[in-house]
């Protein structure tokens, strides 16, 4: 029996229709991922099966005794004070004070009242024991301790970082014992430590999961099924994500040949009907306008019946940074950087260079300093600053994690008009990045997170910034604007120095990494897959040390596989990191021939198309039993 089930939901913004007629069910233990482009109502779908939003036309019906706990993609809200085991045991807290309520309220001389007051503590204190409430401490701290936060327990929730809070909120969620558990994005903020740790911990969860997700990688390790929102409905697909863009790409290619079948078929139909037409007008025979009359019968018959032109469901931004790439060697060099809060020390006598056109991905855990780092940088930095140099023919594009770049009260327009002449030319760049001409006249602060992500990187590309600083660049981006970035990346002449917790991102794009380790950027020559072959994963990323205490620094300089300090690869065996290099490469081939069906689709050549998805197929399936010897092989 579902725990979930969304009947014929209809639900209105702005007068127009986000979902219309949606339904679907959530079974016990199911991961479920929910994925469609920026805008088509995945948060508020959310919301509204999580009884956050009575706004909708149909029904959501919970199975009896179900509970649900729902995680938003924004981080949590502090009392003052709060420290992290509070927040977590916060529900559980008020539930006790309702509880003490209640029972001095059953003393009460009336009657009525004392016998409400014994109907509503029955009812609390059955939803209180059933989600432990009586060892909400100690299953806090046991939470805490295995999502690597044990030490924080009793650090207040202003001091923590954007991934520390995250996860205090899945804590949190997860205190009540739910039977559903519904997450918006729930791998923002974290850094690639706890990303890895998410993984595996969702994967495990006894309860069922609902999340949306803009990281692939999660989306295809944790999910069973993916449900698509597009086109103001709900279809469902069996699998992970991989398996789901399989089946909507090879559905495509196969509805592109009966579409080219029934348009021959059409053409052909409608000839005909003009040669009747000819006919019929030359010579005054009834039987030649009834042959017609027929004829043109058919034809709208055969319309009606046809099949559309296939579409893959997103319109696809065209990301393009203008910026020309500098003549000079220096983009940025860094010495003696020192960086603190009070007594709490990030960095010290830090330094790295980054040399015109390297892309370079800065990494480390949550609460190192990165995006502290690259404020500085944004605000200070300058070819006259020794310690934060930069070179003087960088024009600097920034991208911030926290989006508040914009003034909040000026419109898109007003904003663009700096760097553009005209509201024309205005929306002709902005129109590239998945704007309309309706978004030019809002204001910053009715944006979404995603829309302004997009701005932030439109802003880059219209002032022609030739060195990329970008914190997050892809949050709250969906998939298909995340591909279009990551391209237009690629073909960026200029530098990017780039922080994000999105491996598949990193892997694709980055050719440098510098990381930070035990308060000190650490230069690794070489991409991210290999950094996080010899140095990131199962290295104790938030400590800064290895499996067997060696310092990432001395692991990262005594790289070469098995060899190295650490065992290379946070201590995996010979066959895991082998595997790790194939499946690198395997998961950019499955990328490759995604892109080329989706070509191809988009340019009618559905033969090809169909072609290449048989091979994507296969390809698939290799790797899916590449990725089930690579768990063995960690184990082993």
């Amino acid at each position: 029996m579902a725990i979930l089930e969304a009947i014929n939901l209809e639900k209105d913004f702005g007068g127009e229709a986000l979902f219309s007629g949606a339904g679907f069910g959530v079974e016990p233990g199911e991961k479920l991922g929910l994925v469609g482009r920026n805008g088509s109502g995945k948060t508020t779908l959310l919301r509204i099966l999580a009884g956050l939003d009575d706004d909708y036309r149909g029904a959501v019906r919970l199975e009896p005794h179900a509970r649900v706990a729902y995680v938003s993609q924004k981080p949590p809200e502090a009392l003052p004070g709060e420290r992290a085991l509070d927040f977590v045991c916060r529900d559980a807290y008020a539930e006790r004070a309702e509880l003490e309520r209640l029972a001095e309220a059953m003393g009460d001389a009336d009657p009525s009242v004392a016998a409400a007051a014994a109907r509503a503590y029955g009812e609390l204190r059955e939803r209180y024991d059933g989600s432990g409430g009586d060892l909400a401490e100690d299953a806090a701290r046991r939470l805490l301790e295995r999502m690597g936060l044990g030490g924080q327990a009793d650090t207040e929730l202003a001091a923590l970082s954007g991934g520390e809070l995250n996860a205090l909120a899945l804590a949190r969620a997860m205190q009540g014992r739910p039977s559903l558990l519904i997450l918006d994005e729930p791998g923002n903020h974290l850094d690639l430590a706890g990303l890895a740790w998410l993984e595996d911990y969702l994967s495990g969860l006894p309860c069922a999961v609902l999340m949306v997700s803009h990281d692939r990688r999660l989306l295809d390790r944790v999910c069973t099924a993916i449900l698509e929102l597009e086109g103001r409905a709900i279809a469902r697909y069996a699998g992970n994500y991989s398996a789901y863009r399989l089946r909507r790409l090879r559905d495509a290619a196969g509805q592109g040949q009966r579409w080219q079948a029934d348009r021959r078929k059409l053409e052909r139909l409608e000839a005909l009907v003009k040669k009747f037409e000819q006919i019929a007008r030359g010579r005054p025979d009834p039987a030649w306008g009834k042959r017609l009359r027929a004829r043109r019968s058919q034809l709208e018959r055969e319309k009606e019946l046809a099949t559309e032109r296939p579409d893959l469901g997103y319109r696809d931004a065209a990301v393009n940074f203008l910026g020309e790439a500098s003549k000079a060697t220096l983009a940025l060099e860094v010495r003696g950087y020192e960086k603190a809060f009070g007594e709490r020390v990030l960095l010290r006598d830090a330094g790295f260079t980054v040399l015109n056109g390297e892309r370079v991905a800065l990494v480390g855990p949550n609460g190192s300093g990165k995006t502290s780092f690259v404020r500085d940088l944004i605000e200070l930095g300058s070819w006259e600053r020794p310690g934060l140099r930069v070179g003087p023919s960088m024009r600097l594009g920034y991208c911030a994690q926290d989006q508040s770049v914009f003034d909040p009260e000026k419109t898109v327009e007003e904003l663009f008009l700096t760097w553009l002449p005209t509201r024309q030319e205005v929306y002709g760049h902005l129109s590239t990045f998945l704007f309309t001409y309706g978004d030019l006249d809002k204001r910053c602060s009715r944006l979404s997170g995603g829309e302004l992500n997009r701005l932030q990187l439109a802003r880059a590309s219209a002032m022609k910034a030739n060195f990329l600083v970008l914190d997050e660049p892809t949050n709250h981006l969906d998939i298909p604007t995340r591909e279009a970035v990551e391209d237009a990346l690629l073909d960026f002449d200029g530098t990017v120095l780039v922080i994000s917790h999105d491996r598949y991102f990193l892997e694709k794009l980055a050719d440098r990494v510098v990381f930070i380790d035990d308060g000190r950027f650490v230069e690794y020559e070489g991409s991210f897959a290999e950094y996080w072959r010899d140095v990131g994963r199962g290295a104790g990323a938030l400590r800064g040390v290895d499996g067997k205490g060696a310092r990432l620094e001395d692991r990262a300089r005594s790289r070469g596989g098995v060899a190295g300090a650490g065992g290379g690869g946070g201590g995996k065996n010979r066959a895991a990191i082998a595997l790790e290099e194939e499946l690198s490469a395997m998961e950019r081939r499955k990328e490759e021939l995604e892109k080329s069906i989706a070509d191809a689709i988009e340019a009618r050549r559905f033969s090809e198309s169909k072609r290449l998805a048989g091979e994507l197929e296969k390809h698939t399936k290799l790797l899916a039993a590449q990725w089930e010897r690579y768990g063995r092989a960690l184990d082993s």
